[in-house]
Formats: C-alpha cells, structure tokens, sequence
C-alpha cells in the first residue's frame, strides 16, 4: 500500500502544482482565488483496504475569517483550513460519494488527471461561488456547507464581528446562546460561550 499512497501523492502534487495549487502538509492544498479567498482542496485516502481509495474535499477559505479563529478559539488550526466544504462528488451531475480508486502504481497519474480535471470542472466553481463575504454569508446561514453544524454558529458569530457587525453579532450570539440552552445543547454552549467572550474581548482592545 505504501507504494501506491507515494505514487498517488506524487502524481497529484505535479498535476495540482502545474495548475497553480499549493501544497500545504498532509494531503492538503490551496489555492489562491483573489481578495482574500483560498480555495482548499483535501485529499482523504482509505488504507486500510486494497486498493487504494481518494476521496476528494473541496472547499474555500476565508483566509482573515480563519485567522481571527485562529487566534481566539484554543484548539488545533491549519492553514488549510476550510469555511465551507463538500466533498467533490456532491458538486458533480452525479450527486454522490467519489472515490479515486488507484489499484496498481501505473493508475496513480491517471487518477491524480482525473482528480484535477474534476476539481477544475466542478470544485473550483463551488468555492468561488462562495469567495465574497456576501455568498459566503449566505452559505454560512444555510445548512450543509459547513461539515460540522455545531460550528457554524462559531464562524457566523466571528464573520459578523470580522465585518465590523458588532451589534449583529452580539444579538446573534446571544440568540443562539439561548436556543442552545433551551435545545438541552450544554456541552455545545460550553465551548461557544467563551468563545464569544474571547473574540468580543480581543475586538475590544483591537478594534482593527
């Protein structure tokens, strides 16, 4: 398996390199969409099996959103980190889960092309959909396009302070503190009320 998982990775950074991606540690790249957005590509392979199997994440990033997360909220971060995701099967007609499957050494090129014809085709037009703070507003309001819901309440709250929205994201998060009391949602609350308190603190000191 060894094999195949260094013949993969090496054909997907040459054809994702060529077309303009950056690779970031792991299996994780990004590549740069202007004003502030990155798209964000993930690459989870199951090796527990022959062969070996690719799942493609395709995603964008608000680069100064994750930043600001980053520096509030105690717990791992990476730039590579995505807003939004979906894994790249759901954004194509067939609507369904995707794997690459690369069962010899020889398949590893041809997969690594398939994967960066699909991402070009239908993973970059999800995350530029989304590569301006009013679609990614939107999304961020609407279910399905964050991976975890339970934080999607952390990057609406942070969004709406990041966009000088201060008054919005105070009733927001209070909002929200309250439905998650009364949904019997403590141990959510546990982690989302400092984390209000923190961001609300650092926005205070440095309003910038």
């Amino acid at each position: 398996m060894r094999d195949l998982i260094s013949a993969f990775s090496t054909a997907a950074r040459e054809q994702l390199t060529a077309a303009g991606w950056r690779k970031r540690s792991g299996e994780a790249y990004t590549l740069d969409l202007g004003v502030g957005f990155l798209a964000t590509l993930g690459l989870n392979r199951a090796v527990k099996h022959h062969p070996l199997r690719i799942n493609p994440v395709v995603g964008v990033r608000h680069d100064a959103l994750q930043r600001l997360i980053a520096q509030v909220h105690q717990g791992p971060h990476s730039p590579a980190d995505a807003t939004l995701s979906r894994p790249l099967g759901y954004l194509t007609p067939a609507n369904s889960y995707l794997e690459l499957k690369v069962a010899a050494v020889q398949d590893a090129m041809p997969a690594a092309q398939r994967l960066k014809d699909l991402v070009e085709q239908y993973g970059l037009p999800f995350a530029r959909r989304y590569a301006d703070p009013a679609g990614l507003e939107a999304a961020l309001r609407a279910p399905g396009l964050v991976a975890n819901p339970d934080w999607r309440r952390f990057l609406l709250t942070a969004f709406l302070f990041q966009q000088g929205r201060t008054d919005e994201a105070r009733a927001y998060a209070a909002d929200e503190l309250s439905a998650g009391t009364t949904k019997d949602q403590t141990w959510v609350m546990a982690d989302y009320r400092p984390f209000v308190e923190r961001l609300t603190a650092r926005l205070a000191a440095d309003p910038a």
